[in-house]
Parts: structure tokens; sequence; C-alpha cells
């Protein structure tokens, strides 16, 4: 007999680990949900209590953006050069293996 007992050959046991897992983060996006009605007062006094509310102080952030900054990516040009033409050799410091084909 193995002077070893049963007690320390412990199995890690995955099940238990997600089972874990998934009721710590359901506590924490239980706390950010119910944070701001325990703590908004305190911290922010002056926000507003309804979504309602909050859509209406973000439509007034929003009227104050100037229109004319506001520039999709599809009215910019992020280049101004022509591509390469082929067939031209164009100075570089490194040669790749495909230079000789040039």
């Amino acid at each position: 007999m193995s002077g070893r007992h049963q007690c320390d050959q412990q199995e890690h046991n995955f099940v238990a680990d997600a089972f874990n897992w998934e009721q710590r983060v359901k506590g924490e996006k239980e706390a950010a949900r119910s944070w701001p009605g325990n703590w908004g007062e305190v911290f922010a006094p002056d926000a507003p209590k309804t979504n309602q509310g909050k859509i209406e102080q973000l439509q007034k952030e929003l009227d104050k953006l100037p229109v004319q900054g506001m520039i999709s990516n599809s009215q910019m040009s992020y280049t101004l050069m022509t591509p390469y033409s082929q067939g031209k050799r164009h100075n570089r410091k490194s040669s790749s293996f495909c230079d000789d084909d040039i």
C-alpha cells in the first residue's frame, strides 16, 4: 500500500470550471447593468435617469457636432500617386526572388 492518500490525487473538473466561469460572467454583467441605478446618483447626479432622457442628451450632443467635419471613407482619397506601371523597375533597397523576372 502506498503512503499517498486518495485525497492527494485530485482530478481537474473542467465542467465545474466552465460553470464557475459562466456564473462569474453572469454576475459581472448583472453588476454592470445595475450599477447606474445603485451608484449613478453618487457619481453622476446630472445624468439622465431614463433611456429616453439618455437619447435626448445624446441627440443634443450630436446636434453640436459640425456636419462638414464628418467625411465618410468613400469621400476620402488616400493617395494621389499613380499605381506602378507594369514592367517598370523601381528603386528599392532590398531585392526579392522575383527581381530577375522584371
